[in-house]
C-alpha cells in the first residue's frame, strides 16, 4: 500500500464530506439527492477559458459560482450591500420577482434575440438530447431507454423542476446517474456526461449570464450606483440613499436611451471584458432600444 496515497485519499474524502455538507447544498435536501461523485468528476475537467483581456479563466470562476449560488445577482447583492441594493427591489429586468439565481433561467422579461426563459428552455434540449446520443452510441438500447430518459425529472424544463434547476448549477440529480448506471458503468457515464454540462454552461454563460450583466449594469447606472459607490463605506451612503431612494422603482426598460449610450460607450472606451463577444454586441443592436455605438 501506498501511504501517501492513503492519506491523500482520506484528505479529499474528508474535504468532499464537507463540500457537500454546505449550508447551501443542505438547503437544498438530503446530500442523497445528488451524485456527489459524479460533480467531483465534473469539476474535476474544468479546463476554463481565458478572457481576451487579462487571462483570467472567466468562465471557471462563473461555473464555480454558480456552483456555489454565489453569482452576484440582485438577491445576493440585497444581502452583501443592503445600503446600496434595497431589499424591496425586484428583478430590474421584469419587476415580477427577486432575482435569485432560478430567476436568471425563468425571468419572462423579453427583448429581441433575449429571452431567458426560451433560451434556457431550448438549451436544456439540446443538452438532454446530446446526452441521449452519446449513450445510445456506446451500445444499441430499445426504445424504451428513450422513453424513461426523457421522462427524467431533471429534463423537465417547463416548470423547470427543482432537480432540472440543481442540473442547471451542475449539481447532478442523483436519479439520472442511477438510471444510467442500469446500462453503464459510472466511469462512462460520468466522461460522457461531464464535457456535455460542460458545453451546456457555456452556453448559459454566453447567452444569459454575459447578456445580465450588461443590462444589469445599465440599470445600476440609472440607479446612481457606481464601482466607486460600492467600495465606499456603508456609513457614508447616506445621501446616495436617499437619492436611491427617490428612483428606485425605476425599470430596465425606462433606463434613457442616452443612459445607455454613454454606459455602452464609456465601456468600449475601457475596453470591457464583454467587447469580445460579437455574437453579445449583435444582442444590443436590438428594439426597443435602438442603441448605436457610434
Amino acid at each position: 500500500m501506498n501511504i501517501r496515497h492513503f492519506i491523500r485519499s482520506i484528505a479529499d474524502v474528508r474535504a468532499l464530506l464537507s463540500f457537500c455538507s454546505m449550508a447551501r447544498f443542505t438547503a437544498l435536501g438530503s446530500p442523497t439527492l445528488f451524485d456527489w461523485a459524479g460533480i467531483h468528476f465534473c469539476l474535476s475537467q474544468i479546463k476554463g477559458f481565458a478572457s481576451h483581456k487579462n487571462g483570467h479563466p472567466k468562465f471557471w470562476i462563473f461555473r464555480i459560482k454558480l456552483l456555489l449560488d454565489m453569482l452576484p445577482t440582485l438577491t445576493t447583492l440585497q444581502q452583501r450591500m443592503p445600503h446600496l441594493y434595497f431589499l424591496d427591489w425586484l428583478c430590474p429586468q421584469c419587476n415580477s420577482a427577486s432575482e435569485d439565481l432560478n430567476h436568471l433561467w425563468t425571468c419572462p422579461y423579453i427583448l429581441p434575440d433575449l429571452n431567458s426563459c426560451s433560451t434556457h428552455c431550448s438549451e436544456v434540449i439540446k443538452f438532454r438530447d446530446l446526452c441521449l446520443s452519446s449513450f445510445l452510441s456506446l451500445k444499441s438500447l430499445d426504445i424504451s431507454f428513450q422513453t424513461e430518459f426523457f421522462s427524467l425529472d431533471c429534463w423537465d424544463y417547463d416548470t423547470p423542476s427543482p432537480s432540472c434547476l440543481w442540473l442547471t448549477r451542475g449539481l447532478l440529480p442523483a436519479h439520472l446517474t442511477a438510471f444510467l448506471k442500469q446500462y453503464f458503468s459510472l466511469s462512462v457515464i460520468y466522461k460522457n456526461i461531464s464535457p456535455l454540462l460542460n458545453d451546456f454552461q457555456v452556453k448559459l454563460y454566453g447567452e444569459i449570464w454575459l447578456c445580465q450583466n450588461v443590462l444589469f449594469h445599465a440599470w445600476e447606472e440609472s440607479q446612481g450606483i457606481s464601482a466607486a459607490s460600492k467600495l465606499r463605506d456603508p456609513s457614508l451612503n447616506s445621501s446616495s440613499i436617499i437619492s436611491s431612494l427617490q428612483i428606485h422603482n425605476s425599470l430596465l426598460a425606462t433606463v434613457s436611451q442616452d443612459s445607455w449610450i454613454s454606459w455602452i460607450s464609456s465601456s468600449i472606451i475601457r475596453d470591457g471584458s464583454w467587447i469580445s463577444h460579437l455574437d453579445f454586441l449583435r444582442r444590443l443592436i436590438v428594439q426597443p432600444l435602438r442603441i448605436s455605438f457610434w
